[in-house]
Formats: structure tokens, C-alpha cells, sequence
């Protein structure tokens, strides 16, 4: 009979333990004038076709600088006209655009055509698309 008695007694404890509430630490206060979210957004679309390559870019400006930088180093100074904060690389051949491209703040558009260009050229864009892409979309 005293068995009977622990075992029920055994029973009812571990039943009652069981229906407590745990405990959850107090978590700090946060200062909502500290906290800081960044949204951030970016576009690439590029289109390859046997006669063309464009290459259209929108990202936030604080990445500015690192496009600007990549651009600089890829493309030939001889083609650089500065308007303001304007960047713009052109070559003609004849009275006919072989490529273009155009940097402003938060935007880029790369344009290449593949009739007037030569092949290591458009490989060329085309590996430096893929880069600026990369930079723009997961920095």
C-alpha cells in the first residue's frame, strides 16, 4: 500500500511540474533611435544577342564608387568624356557607335555592337558585365 501511495504521489508532482510555465529572461529594451535598418535595391538586366550587347544597371549610390572604379580601370581613358557627374565612354567608327557606355549616379548602361566589335572586345564587356553585375548584386 505505501508503494501504491509513492507511485500516486510520484505521479501527481511529476504532473504538476509539468504544467508550470517556463521562465523567460527579461530581454533589454531596445532604444528605437539606435536601431538602423538599410533597405537597399538593385536592378541588372542584360541582353546578349549575335548582334549586341546591352548591359542596364539601377543600385543605390553607395556603390558609386566601386563601379565607377571598375569602369575606370576596364575602359580606355581616350574614349572618357566628363559631363559633371556623368561619365560617358564612346567609340565611333566612322559615323557609327562600336560601343557606348553611360555612368551617373545610381545608374549604368553599357551598350556594344557586336557588327563593329571585335571578338576579344565584346568578351571583354561581357566579362566586365558579369563583374559590375556581381558588385551591384551582392555588395
Amino acid at each position: 500500500m505505501k508503494i501504491i501511495i509513492v507511485l500516486i504521489f510520484t505521479a501527481i508532482s511529476f504532473l504538476a511540474n509539468c504544467q508550470s510555465k517556463p521562465t523567460v529572461p527579461n530581454l533589454p529594451k531596445i532604444n528605437k533611435s539606435e536601431t538602423k535598418t538599410k533597405s537597399s535595391s538593385s536592378s541588372v538586366s542584360v541582353q546578349n544577342s549575335d548582334s549586341s550587347y546591352s548591359f542596364k544597371a539601377t543600385f543605390d549610390s553607395d556603390k558609386n564608387d566601386k563601379v565607377k572604379r571598375m569602369l575606370m580601370d576596364h575602359l580606355d581613358e581616350k574614349y572618357l568624356i566628363a559631363k559633371g557627374e556623368v561619365l560617358i565612354w564612346k567609340k565611333m567608327d566612322a559615323d557609327e557607335i562600336v560601343y557606348s557606355v553611360t555612368f551617373k549616379n545610381g545608374s549604368l548602361r553599357m551598350h556594344v555592337d557586336k557588327e563593329l566589335s571585335s571578338g576579344n572586345a565584346v568578351r571583354e564587356f561581357e566579362k566586365l558585365g558579369n563583374k559590375l553585375r556581381e558588385t551591384i548584386s551582392n555588395d
